[in-house]
């Protein structure tokens, strides 16, 4: 199978997986939160956060390095494995002697046993890392989407059973560590591989090489992009961090719907191409078809954000709505920025990535702590704004790597950008026009069918030309059995 079909089936398969699964979370996680409160949610929001960064030491690249190399070599995995094990002790030795008594002090007593279980996970993750990425450097996306699904389903009845019990906060732990369990279970089976007695020093020196300054670049962006939440948690309680965490939770299901797919499945495909030049010409068209797809989806998101809200979590959490509004705003700017991460990365270019992702930390810092004092509104504000400012630097590093200018960049998204700017512009128009006159059960689908509309007119009569190479990549691109599908839209908007 060509790269051009691994990329597109892969992506397909890791979409509706995401979408599946993500579908199926987001209902457990409403259903959980009306079941639990802002302080409970919040609990677990922050020690996840903390399990997020460890997992992230755990891996340490490794994976990354798997999927990077041409050829698979039984000595190198084996290394990764060993050195992947060894990592996960040692976090989980620092998480519970060290950051357990950090969190109890500065954050909340009632957060430290969750922490000292959730710690657990840093095991399961060491045992599979390198079997993930045995099954992604083969395209068994089909294999990781459908584990994903099945955990989803059974850690999150699971969860929903002990809410109801009455086991509070403990309900949101168990599930975590049910669907990690099941995860590892079947990425383990599914890669049918297991590490030989055997360690490699050369090995372990060009791993380390490779992985480290990509594990400290993927902790970066994971702390640049937490940092609000544990701003907020330190200094605003668990409780707010509920409500932010409750108003950022549909925009972690859309991105894992449209971001991850493309994030994971473009890196495998990139790593197998040799020249800089077709590496960065596959990035650019992954980028069009990428805003195309994804801008009108946050920008209606954020016109959408407050109804949303109310109507799935009910009104206790209205001011979730608002914030998600604010930081739906602020995805676009990453859209672009994971692409050129993930072409950065497959060129080998991983110390310009832990640049990126420190600016992006530093950014996320400064932000947080200026705009905290003023309210959680004031923090989703500022993210927004953050993330159109670090946009610049990944486009000044594309550009230092592949000479392609920032401009050109700029313009082949320029008419996905405006054009979902212009559907924002309208919904708004619209909700200040008609106000609370019509039930949010009716608002949302007139907003989201009227934005579909808007979005469709505006690349077809003001970005005709610019419209038609997307269709063109995306046919390309995509599946055999998708090419009539996306051949017929293309005909009925008359851009063939």
């Amino acid at each position: 199978m060509t790269l051009k079909k691994n990329l597109g089936k892969s992506t397909v398969w890791m979409s509706l997986a995401a979408s599946g699964n993500s579908v199926i979370s987001f209902i457990i996680f409403i259903v959980l939160s009306r079941i639990l409160s802002a302080t409970d949610i919040g609990l677990v929001a922050f020690a996840l956060i903390v399990v997020e960064i460890g997992k992230i030491i755990v891996n340490a690249g490794f994976s990354q390095a798997i999927i990077q190399r041409m050829d698979w070599d039984n000595a190198y995995a084996s290394t990764c494995f060993y050195l992947n094990v060894v990592f996960s002790l040692i976090v989980t030795l620092v998480i519970v002697f060290v950051v357990t008594p950090l969190v109890a002090e500065y954050y909340e007593p009632d957060a430290a046993p969750i922490l000292k279980v959730l710690s657990i996970i840093f095991f399961l993750e060491g045992f599979k890392a390198v079997h993930e990425g045995k099954l992604k450097r083969e395209f068994s996306f089909r294999v990781i989407a459908l584990r994903t699904v099945l955990a989803s389903i059974a850690s999150g009845v699971l969860g929903i059973y002990l809410a109801i019990n009455g086991f509070g906060v403990w309900a949101l732990v168990f599930q975590q560590l049910t669907a990690q369990v099941l995860i590892t279970v079947v990425t383990v089976v599914s890669a049918k591989w297991m590490p030989g007695i055997e360690f490699s020093l050369i090995h372990s020196r060009q791993l380390l090489r490779f992985s480290t300054p990509l594990m400290f670049a993927q902790l970066m962006a994971n702390l640049g992009s937490k940092i609000f939440e544990v701003l907020i948690g330190i200094m605003m309680g668990p409780a707010a961090l509920g409500f932010y965490r409750v108003g950022g939770r549909a925009l972690y299901i859309l991105q894992d719907v449209v971001l991850k797919p493309l994030e994971n499945t473009t890196l495998s495909a990139l790593a197998r191409i040799n020249e800089l030049e077709l590496q960065a010409m596959s990035a650019l068209r992954v980028i069009r078809m990428s805003c195309y797809l994804i801008f009108p989806i946050f920008f209606g998101a954020a016109a959408v954000g407050s109804e949303f809200i109310i109507f799935a979590f009910g009104e206790k959490w209205a001011l979730s709505g608002e914030i998600m509004t604010l930081l739906a705003i602020g995805i676009a700017p990453t859209v672009i920025g994971q692409q050129i991460n993930a072409v950065l990365t497959a060129s080998g270019n991983s110390r310009l990535v832990l640049i990126l992702a420190i600016i992006t930390f530093v950014g996320n810092c400064v932000v947080g702590l200026m705009m905290i004092p003023f309210g959680l509104l004031a923090v989703a504000c500022g993210f927004a704004a953050r993330t159109y400012i670090t946009l610049f630097f990944n486009l000044l590093f594309f550009r230092r790597v592949y000479h392609i200018d920032i401009s050109y960049v700029l313009k082949i998204t320029a008419p996905s950008f405006t054009s979902s700017l212009i559907m924002f512009a309208t919904l708004m128009s619209l909700k200040l026009i008609v106000g609370d006159k019509l039930p949010i059960a009716l608002m949302l689908p007139l907003l989201c069918a009227l934005g579909a509309t808007v979005y469709a007119l505006s690349i077809r009569l003001i970005f005709k030309y610019e419209t038609k190479l997307f269709f063109n990549e995306s046919i390309d691109l995509a599946p055999v059995k998708m090419k009539p599908l996306l051949g017929t839209i293309q005909r009925l908007i008359k851009l063939t």
